[in-house]
């Protein structure tokens, strides 16, 4: 490595991340207030653990198990401070607290991405970081991947509608017996 380069790698080093931590939680009555406690702490281990990183706040949408999922209030503020160029880095725990299925979370990937400054996401369990490359173009490949999935399942589903509109089918997905077939076991049966 040059000096320069050295120079450059411990310029970086030293950059203060503002950093946003985004938690969704579905909780019913008996939800003991520790759950969130814990996530909590898992955060504050997390800006221990990276001294460059500068917290902006906890960002945490709660939905009531049983209930239609509510405004997600704490993700739209989430966005609105991204767009006003305040946070650099969200982190959340998992995709699936981040949003509702992988689709989604792509979706809601590339619009922080393109934000000026883009706005990066790192998933914990996951362990996926968008700031690095590999891990950006494995979301880019999941999307495409899902597409295709999409298409084929509909492409998969339709003849089955096709099916249950024109009778073949019962409500509880078996095949009818057509009336040839009922006739010829009950020929079978004399």
């Amino acid at each position: 490595m040059t000096t320069s380069q050295k120079a450059i790698h411990k310029e970086s080093d030293n950059k203060i991340i503002r950093v946003a931590f985004y938690d969704r939680n579905r909780v019913t009555h008996d939800t003991p207030i520790s759950v969130i406690e814990l996530q909590n702490a898992v955060f504050r281990h997390l800006l221990q653990a990276h001294p460059e990183w500068k917290n902006v706040g906890i960002y945490r949408d709660i939905d009531e198990l049983g209930k239609m999922p509510g405004n997600h209030m704490e993700y739209d503020r989430l966005v609105n401070d991204c767009i006003k160029g305040m946070i650099d880095l969200v982190v959340t725990k998992s995709i699936c607290k981040f949003s509702r299925s992988i689709d989604d979370c792509i979706k809601k990937v590339s619009v922080f991405h393109s934000l000026n400054p883009p706005v990066d996401i790192y998933f914990i369990n996951e362990n996926i970081d968008t700031r690095k490359p590999d891990n950006l173009a494995l979301f880019i490949n999941m999307y495409s991947l899902i597409n295709e999935s999409e298409k084929s399942s509909g492409n998969a589903k339709e003849p089955i509608k096709t099916r249950y509109a024109s009778g073949k089918y019962d409500s509880s997905g078996t095949k009818k017996k057509s009336r040839i077939h009922s006739r010829h076991s009950r020929r079978g049966r004399k």
